[in-house]
């Protein structure tokens, strides 16, 4: 296709920038017609042109011309923008004019434009098929119910294929683990339950079966705990976007946790903030960083909510140890903890921070650690102000 083009404006160009205008050959043949039956420098041409003399070896000829000029034929010569026609009447050399050149040849950037816009042409229509493709694409992969649409003799069609056959795969591993999930929720609860349950009536030591009953206890937090990161893995939910007050929510926040064993949280609100996102995973994405701070802090836990022209911003910030900046990623993935030893005074299974970043992806915010002014961890979540 594009050689096509090429030729094409080519051999355009070629025919409008013909060395002698059509006119020309014209005046030519009228002057030789003319010359014929009159002779220089008493005729009378209608072309009006001046005719002059010339010294019969004043011009170097070639043999075609020179052959012309002897048959009686007028044979034109061009400067830069005229023409003169030479005539040969009984061994004498005329010439006549000179004659203007018109500028009627197109001019060659127009045809620069014109190979360019073919080319554009030629490229859109090469791509637009891959464009709709990609499109198809992304639509089928976008919604799980789709079925493969890319044409097959698409250019893209073996990746198509590819991105079908991935995505069925995925479909059948997110299946798994939506089985794996129910069958934790019912074939764990209810032999921990009959443990609790058998526990509780055993004839064993006060202070051993209520360890025993803490163990018990912890291992249903932890199934409840997979439970719930399990549903957040498995698909984004249709968030309820609404717009919160965002103040009046994490001072209700406050209140809830201030209950909790641990440090206390202080609320710094400068001023009102209402925010569109969904309140209730917002406050569960919140509310786990506040346990983890109140867990580690050693006095106090500062909660701040900046309003700013750009985004919205919540700062949890503790003075407990804090985290070293090579662990800082690290602790944002799953069953990652970062006190090796479990203490039951610390808690945790590793999940609560996995599940923030999760909430925070569907509001397409952000979540950085880093240290807070008292010496201690600092978590700050960016909420992005969009229309």
């Amino acid at each position: 296709m594009l050689v096509g083009v090429g030729w094409t404006v080519e051999r355009l160009w070629q025919e409008t920038q013909s060395e002698v205008p059509p006119w020309v050959l014209l005046v030519a043949d009228n002057l030789a017609g003319q010359l014929s039956t009159q002779a220089l420098p008493a005729a009378k041409l209608s072309s009006d042109l001046a005719a002059t003399l010339l010294p019969a070896g004043s011009i170097l000829w070639s043999e075609t011309e020179l052959a012309a000029l002897k048959a009686g034929q007028v044979v034109p010569l061009f400067t830069r923008d005229q023409v003169f026609f030479y005539a040969m009447q009984q061994g004498n050399l005329w010439q006549l004019g000179p004659a203007d050149l018109a500028e009627n040849t197109v001019p060659s950037y127009w045809f620069s434009l014109l190979f360019l816009g073919l080319l554009a042409v030629a490229v859109w229509l090469w791509l637009w098929p891959v464009a709709r493709d990609i499109q198809k694409l992304k639509q089928q992969l976008s919604d799980p119910k789709a079925t493969a649409t890319v044409p097959v003799r698409s250019f893209i069609a073996p990746i198509a294929a590819s991105f079908e056959q991935m995505r069925q795969q995925i479909q059948r591993l997110l299946g798994l683990q939506r089985e794996m999930t129910q069958a934790v929720s019912h074939e764990l609860r209810t032999p921990l339950a009959r443990l609790s349950f058998a526990l509780e009536l055993s004839a064993l030591p006060a202070e051993e079966k209520q360890l025993m009953l803490n163990d018990v206890k912890e291992l249903e937090q932890l199934v409840d705990e997979m439970l719930d990161y399990a549903r957040l893995e498995s698909t984004e939910p249709q968030l309820k976007l609404q717009h919160v007050d965002l103040s009046e929510l994490l001072q209700n926040l406050v209140e809830k946790l201030s209950a909790l064993p641990g440090a206390a949280i202080e609320l710094q609100v400068k001023q009102c903030c209402v925010y569109v996102c969904d309140g209730h995973y917002l406050e569960r994405a919140v509310q786990n960083l506040l346990v983890n701070a109140k867990r580690f802090a050693s006095n106090k836990v500062v909660l701040t909510l900046h309003s700013g022209t750009e985004a919205v911003e919540i700062w949890v910030e503790d003075d407990g140890p804090g985290i070293a900046p090579e662990l800082r990623a690290e602790v944002l993935k799953p069953f990652v903890r970062l006190d090796p030893s479990r203490q039951k005074g610390f808690g945790g299974f590793g999940l609560g921070l996995a599940i923030v970043c999760r909430v925070l992806e569907w509001h397409k915010a952000s979540l950085s650690v880093g240290e807070s002014q008292a010496g201690g961890a600092s978590f700050r979540i960016k909420l992005p102000l969009v229309p």
